[in-house]
């Protein structure tokens, strides 16, 4: 009895010491990877939550940038760190969605613990200001004529290389991936005549002055209120570009729970929300469950849509 009571008595006070650290968190500054370069799309986002995030907490949030391989090297830092709350990363969806199923990686679905999303923008379909092309009906014609067609993204895999694919497969034609990079080098390649279209992030479009021929999304949106969706041209071929935050598997529920409630917070934040409006980017606030209901559908489906690139999903 006395043997049960120690026993007792030291359970106790291990379990009161391991609530006790958890109410102190964050007791130390938090790291976040940002998988991309400086100026990089995910970058311009991510810091402008971290800074948020900063006042919501009351703490020291601190941007880690690790460019290379689509991000998945910083990515996959961050899933091997201790699941203790003091790393955690951002990341776009090819990321943490098309990148695991595509090759084998130190992570994959199981290895993250998603913790909120914050921004979800359509993807356009865009050419350059100059470009002959005023529709998505001319691109095709000229495809189907045997004109080259040479579309512009990121690393092979990413969400540019999937849209482009998914594309030309709805419309029965092939085009020329270029994988000169996302973002600003996709915009640069169509401007210096090196590329034909880009299907990256409708904010990209006013950004650089291109000139959108569609949608990939079910419903116009408010950026381009004048271009059509491809839904409305007769294809369904709906592809987003959206970011959230996330954390090592194993992470405890309180931590999770306190960085998805400060996220909240951040989302709506004055300066977040002003600096992402002038980034045209569309934000879509969702907590840690239904982000990670999100996350899974959104993994099932990427893998869905790997064979559209020519690629089998890994087993």
């Amino acid at each position: 009895m006395k043997i049960s009571r120690l026993l007792s008595g030291a359970a106790l006070i291990a379990a009161t010491a391991g609530t006790a650290a958890l109410a102190e968190y964050p007791e130390k500054p938090i790291e976040v990877i940002v998988p991309f370069g400086a100026g990089s799309n995910s970058d311009t986002s991510g810091r402008l939550l971290i800074n948020a995030m900063r006042k919501a907490m009351d703490a020291d949030l601190v941007p880690i940038n690790v460019d290379g391989a689509g991000g998945t090297i910083g990515i996959a830092q961050m899933a091997r760190s201790k699941p203790d709350g003091y790393r955690i990363g951002y990341a776009p969806i090819a990321t943490v969605t098309v990148q695991p199923n595509l090759r084998p990686l130190p992570y994959d679905e199981t290895s993250l613990a998603p913790v909120c999303m914050v921004a979800d923008n359509p993807t356009a379909i865009s050419v350059a200001p100059d470009s002959p092309y005023n529709s998505i009906q001319e691109l095709i014609d000229a495809a189907r004529a045997g004109e080259q067609i040479i579309a512009v993204g990121g690393a092979p895999g990413s969400m540019p290389h999937i849209t482009q694919a998914a594309l030309a497969n709805a419309y029965g034609v092939t085009f020329t991936y270029l994988p000169a990079g996302g973002g600003g080098k996709a915009a640069t390649a169509l401007l210096g005549g090196e590329a034909t279209l880009a299907a990256d992030a409708a904010a990209m479009v006013s950004q650089y002055d291109l000139k959108a021929l569609a949608i990939a999304s079910a419903e116009r949106t408010d950026m381009l209120p004048d271009v059509p969706t491809l839904a409305e041209l007769g294809h369904d071929v709906s592809l987003s570009v959206w970011f959230g935050l996330f954390a090592p598997k194993d992470t405890p529920v309180e931590v999770l729970d306190q960085l998805s409630s400060a996220c909240g917070r951040a989302v709506e934040d004055p300066d977040f929300v002003k600096g992402m409006t002038a980034a045209n980017y569309t934000l879509r606030y969702l907590d840690r469950t239904a982000f990670a209901d999100f996350y899974e559908q959104e993994y099932a489906r990427s893998r869905e849509l790997l064979p559209t690139i020519g690629v089998k999903a890994r087993d």
